[in-house]
């Protein structure tokens, strides 16, 4: 929004308040007025039925003065009719005067010389009423003999506590006129009406003819009855719309209405407050207007500064024309100081990042070299340890494995195999190589493999491990990554305490999760060193002789694979010497289907007839060692130390199976894989690698190449043998025989 209309609104926003509390002032005012006026229409009602009591009460005194006519008492009758006739006289409201029994039966009647004993009354309702109570009663409107609307107001007359007559004086409905008059000149639309106890129009100042001893309408009786007086809004008979009022009279019981135009009541205030709205929305209106005009100002001073802002962005000098306007004067001069500050910075910025470039570089060579070197060291590592490996598999084979100093180097060159594979976890982890082989896996199943791969060391220190896994717990997760990290828990416990120590594995179902957790009574952990212990090459502090041993690298490789496997891992400790808890979290399997039946076992396959094998290294004991073992499984091998010697034997030996290390001279063994499938066709060997390359590009390439099995060195014999077996198998003929040269 630009700033002009910023500007107006917050000048409406400054007036709003005031706009709001005088529209809720005038509001205020508004409705008092509104129920003054109806208040006042309430008092007029209540005027009215006043005035009906005292013509009510007026009547009954002078039929009481006429009840007490003497001729009445000695029941001259025709005596007391020129007695009725003279006070008929005195009354000019009145229409005529009656005598009547209880029962009804009239005995005199100013308006005939004679009377029918027999003519019932026209009001027979307030005639039983009066005897019933014996008090004077106003009626309700009637019909007289001659077509006039009558109203009888009945006195009865008692003697000896009974009723004996009833006097009633008949009024006509014309005579009331007066008191619904409404008073002033010329045409008021005020409307007074009176109603009697039946709900019938007794009188109404306007338009009588119409409405007089008509029913009144039945939202009025209904709202009359319901109180004693009130005023609501209604269409009144005339069809407008009117605030209508009314009241009760408590002598003859009659209702008085008022009825005035809505208009009339309300219109003047509503024209006030329009009027008085249409002031304040002209005084908005004009705030607005001067202050968009004003802003015009204000305009020409923010774009200049917008427009120094943009130059200073392109590195040029910016020029802020103020307006007069003291801040936007300072805002030039803070740009100005801005742009010299920022050409400053972009100086010191240029250096820094000609270093920060000249350093990433650096790193990333340096990132380079680790990967090479890692990679390098895996394999220079793996090519000797290999041999070892196989020596040791055959002296065992041989039957002359069981000495005491073979056991010590089977130890150690496993400890050195176990020290390799995690330097090059570590590595491929921090680089997010790792693929996991999720399956769904007991737990005592990798805690099993894992107890197998520590106890040598745990035996070797003379500690007592004890295992609490039951049946049925079950994580999906890889086994061989999950056997690891038991495997790591348990080694560094075994390290870290004393021998003859106590180390325990337990595990248990925590919800949705499998808790496991490694403790032991060793060392401890020190706070500060909790804190840290699963970060990479940290240990806990040794001697010069270093009698733990290790690279700090298991506790990493630890936290790293568990939050692979969406777990967590925590180390407990009291302190040093009172032992520590390595406690892993993971999120138990679901619950597996019901087995299906074991299929029925195959009958055992007669043993594979030998194979041809040819075997390139040149690790010439690697070699040669290997050539061993395979020929005391019953085949036939041939060993080439270089790709060239190996392709030329291969043409003529005709090999089954060709067992090919990565990094050979002359042919490398990826090189070495396709020249035997274009020389040998359909003739060409499975092709099986055995390399110290193990990294997941190495065996991605040999994929490619269309390496079979890619074994990394030293190779677990057993699979090693087992694949070169399936190979056999899938070749389905029997050897060729050699092709002498």
């Amino acid at each position: 929004m630009r700033f002009r209309w910023r500007l107006v609104g917050l000048t409406a926003g400054a007036l709003l308040p005031v706009a709001l509390f005088s529209a809720a002032t005038l509001s205020r005012l508004a409705a008092g007025e509104r129920e003054a006026n109806r208040q006042r229409l309430v008092a007029d009602a209540r005027t009215l039925a006043e005035g009906v009591d005292r013509e009510t009460t007026a009547t009954f005194r002078a039929l009481q003065a006429l009840g007490g006519s003497e001729r009445l008492e000695r029941g001259d009758l025709d005596g007391f009719r020129e007695d009725a006739v003279r006070v008929l006289r005195t009354q000019p409201t009145w229409h005529a005067v009656i005598l009547a029994r209880p029962d009804g039966l009239r005995l005199l009647d100013t308006r005939r010389t004679s009377v029918a004993a027999t003519a019932p009354p026209r009001d027979p309702r307030s005639l039983a009423e009066a005897v019933g109570t014996g008090e004077p009663v106003l009626g309700d409107v009637f019909t007289g003999p001659d077509g006039a609307l009558l109203v009888a107001a009945r006195l009865p007359l008692m003697h000896r506590g009974r009723v004996r007559h009833v006097l009633s004086a008949l009024i006509p409905a014309e005579a009331l006129r007066d008191l619904v008059r409404v008073p002033g000149t010329g045409e008021n639309p005020w409307i007074r009406t009176l109603v009697d106890r039946s709900g019938t129009v007794v009188a109404r100042s306007r338009s009588p003819e119409r409405f007089v001893g008509q029913p009144a309408s039945p939202r009025f009786l209904e709202a009359a009855r319901a109180g004693g007086e009130g005023v609501y809004r209604d269409t009144n008979l005339d069809g407008g719309r009117s605030y209508v009022a009314f009241g009760h009279s408590a002598r003859a019981g009659w209702t008085a209405a008022v009825v005035a135009p809505v208009d009339m009541l309300d219109g003047a205030t509503r024209r006030s407050v329009l009027t008085i709205a249409a002031l304040g929305a002209a005084v908005l209106l004009v705030s607005a207007g001067g202050a968009f005009l004003a802003a015009g100002r204000f305009n020409r001073a923010i774009a200049s500064a917008a427009a120094s802002a943009e130059a200073l962005a392109r590195g040029a000098r910016p020029r802020v024309e103020a307006e007069g306007i003291a801040e936007v004067a300072r805002l030039g001069e803070a740009l100005e100081r801005s742009a010299d500050l920022l050409a400053a910075r972009e100086r010191e910025r240029d250096q820094h990042l000609a270093v920060a470039e000249a350093a990433r570089a650096e790193a990333e060579a340096a990132s380079r070299t680790k990967d090479e070197f890692l990679a390098m060291l895996g394999h220079e590592l793996r090519n000797p340890l290999s041999p070892i490996v196989t020596a040791l598999e055959l002296q065992d084979l041989g039957g002359s494995g069981g000495t005491r100093e073979h056991a010590v180097i089977r130890r150690q060159v496993d400890h050195l195999v176990r020290l390799v594979d995690d330097l090059l976890d570590v590595s491929r982890i921090t680089r997010g190589k790792v693929e996991l082989q999720p399956e769904r896996i007991e737990v005592r199943s990798f805690v099993a493999r894992a107890v197998e791969m520590a106890t040598p060391l745990v035996e070797e220190r003379s500690h007592r491990l004890t295992v609490d896994v039951p049946e049925g717990l079950a994580v999906v997760g890889d086994p061989h990554r999950l056997a690891q990290v038991v495997a790591n828990l348990l080694t560094n416990a075994a390290r870290y305490t004393p021998p003859r120590g106590h180390i325990g594995v337990r595990a248990a179902l925590r919800g949705a999760e499998v808790e496991l957790a490694v403790r032991d009574d060793g060392r401890g952990l020190a706070p500060e060193l909790r804190s840290r212990i699963f970060e990479p090459f940290v240990q806990a502090p040794q001697g010069q002789d270093r009698p733990q041993g290790g690279l700090g690298i298991g506790l990493a490789l630890v936290r790293s694979l568990v939050e692979l496997h969406g777990g967590r891992v925590e180390a407990c400790s009291e302190g040093p010497g009172k032992g520590s808890t390595f406690v892993v979290e993971l999120p138990a399997a679901p619950r597996a289907p019901a087995a299906s039946p074991p299929a029925p076992r195959p009958a055992a396959a007669a043993a594979a007839a030998p194979l041809r094998i040819l075997v390139v290294d040149d690790n010439e004991d690697a070699a040669e060692l290997l050539a061993d073992v395979l020929a005391h499984a019953g085949h036939e091998v041939r060993v080439a130390g270089d790709g060239g010697r190996g392709l030329e034997l291969a043409v003529r030996f005709r090999p089954d199976v060709a067992l090919l290390d990565i990094g050979l001279p002359v042919l490398d063994g990826y090189e070495l894989a396709v020249q035997l499938r274009r020389r040998l066709g359909e003739a060409a060997p499975v092709v099986i690698g055995v390399s110290g390359y193990g990294q997941p590009n190495d065996r991605a390439r040999s994929a490619a190449a269309g390496f079979r099995h890619h074994f990394v060195k030293p190779a677990d014999l057993e699979a090693l043998l087992a694949a070169v077996a399936a190979a056999g198998r899938e070749r389905g003929r029997a050897p060729a025989t050699e092709e002498r040269a």
